[in-house]
């Protein structure tokens, strides 16, 4: 590019514009030609491209989180329960027959139970101490399902529960199904004979883990004033 010379006449100034200006012209013709003649890219050749930039900048996969347990007193359906022994014991909190509580068991703080026990009889059904068994539907849903301990004066379950437990140790190799029988007063034990899928269970079964999915952090009661004690003595 030019300079300008405050020495040069008006023509020679003008004269030098012009040719700056003829230049310029050329340069770009030149570039648009260029480009036009340049081949494009195939498909294959952005494809690679494409893939050498993914390889370049990896993905980061986040790690899908554990699928919940969720923790009750009912199964419906086919089921198979995890080859290990049943967890517990647990103290819950379950209060199924009052009105204006949800269904759903909360895990009590071992200390906080003996504590509301000893404070009245009306904990005594409310906060009591159960097994879980780690159960798969044949949907591959995940349940803890909890059961009373036994009578510590007898040993014994009630019948039902007994049933229930004998049902959740034979399906440990067979898929299993209980229906209560109104009439009866106990439950239908029945047994599949032509299903031979296996659960997937989980990889980590032990009791803390398996607590954590359960119950995690928004089902436990940690202290004798938990709000939802606190409804159940009637204070709030």
């Amino acid at each position: 590019m030019s300079t300008f010379n405050p020495a040069k006449q008006p023509a020679e100034i003008e004269e030098q514009k012009q040719v700056d200006t003829e230049l310029e012209t050329v340069a770009v013709t030149t570039t648009q030609v260029d480009q036009q003649t340049k081949p494009a890219e195939s498909v294959f050749e952005l494809a690679l491209r494409a893939k050498a930039e993914r390889l370049a900048n990896p993905i980061v996969r986040v790690t899908k989180a554990p699928a919940s347990i969720k923790p009750t007193s009912k199964i419906k359906g086919w089921f198979r329960t995890h080859s290990s022994a049943p967890l517990g014991p647990i103290d819950v909190f379950h209060p199924k027959d009052e009105a204006g509580f949800s269904d759903e068991p909360i895990f009590v703080f071992p200390n906080v139970a003996d504590e509301l026990r000893a404070s009245g009889s009306q904990f005594e059904n409310a906060v009591r101490e159960m097994f879980g068994y780690l159960v798969s539907t044949t949907g591959g849903a995940m349940y803890l399902v909890l059961v009373p301990v036994a009578d510590p004066a007898t040993g014994r379950h009630h019948s039902a529960v007994a049933q229930k437990v004998e049902a959740f140790e034979a399906a440990k190799f067979e898929w299993k199904r209980l229906e209560w029988n109104k009439n009866e007063r106990q439950y239908d034990d029945l047994t599949a004979v032509a299903m031979t899928t296996e659960p997937k269970w989980p990889e980590d079964v032990s009791p803390p883990s398996i607590l954590t999915r359960a119950f995690g952090e928004r089902n436990v009661i940690k202290s004798v004033n938990d709000p939802l004690i606190v409804k159940f003595r009637g204070e709030a």
